[in-house]
């Protein structure tokens, strides 16, 4: 059998608190930032968790990440 590997680009976007949520940042932060108001800029700055059918996509992507606890 073959060794898993990662995908890369997924596992360096992503982020797994202590607990196994995967947070993940917002896009859309770049282009046209002066047509954007400071408090839309400011919430795209904060990760948020990712939901359930997300999560199972990228646990099959980066298989080294944490078991889910709950």
């Amino acid at each position: 059998m073959p060794k898993i590997k990662t995908h890369k680009s997924t596992a360096k976007r992503i982020k797994v608190t202590g607990n196994g949520k995967i947070l993940m940042g917002h896009g859309f932060q770049n282009h046209k930032r002066s047509a954007k108001a400071k408090r839309t800029l400011r919430k795209l700055d904060d990760m948020t968790e990712v939901s359930t059918g997300l999560a199972r996509q990228i646990r099959r992507r980066v298989p080294g990440l944490s078991p889910k606890k709950h």
